[in-house]
């Protein structure tokens, strides 16, 4: 049996406003399970800032001043993504 780690259901199929496709925690669970460093945290007013990869081993790439941890779990997802297409090519 196969499971799929992020699950992708119909977008559209509920009225009203839609939450977010994964939690922020999920993903972190998901990269970690594959052995891909990345971290959310929080430690100024300047908001939350996401982590992906290790600067001392391999790619590494950063961003900050997320105003939810939402939208950092968002970007961490399409970074990732991105670096996936690019090793796929």
């Amino acid at each position: 049996m196969m499971t799929r780690d992020v699950v992708n259901g119909p977008q559209g199929a509920t009225k009203g406003p839609q939450g977010p496709r994964f939690s922020a925690g999920h993903l972190l669970l998901v990269l970690r399970r594959h052995q891909i460093p990345c971290s959310i945290d929080s430690f100024s007013d300047s908001g939350w800032t996401a982590r992906l990869g290790d600067p001392a081993t391999g790619p590494y790439s950063q961003q900050g001043y997320f105003r939810t941890h939402q939208a950092a779990a968002e970007w961490l997802l399409q970074e990732a993504e991105r670096r996936r297409m690019h090793q796929i090519s």
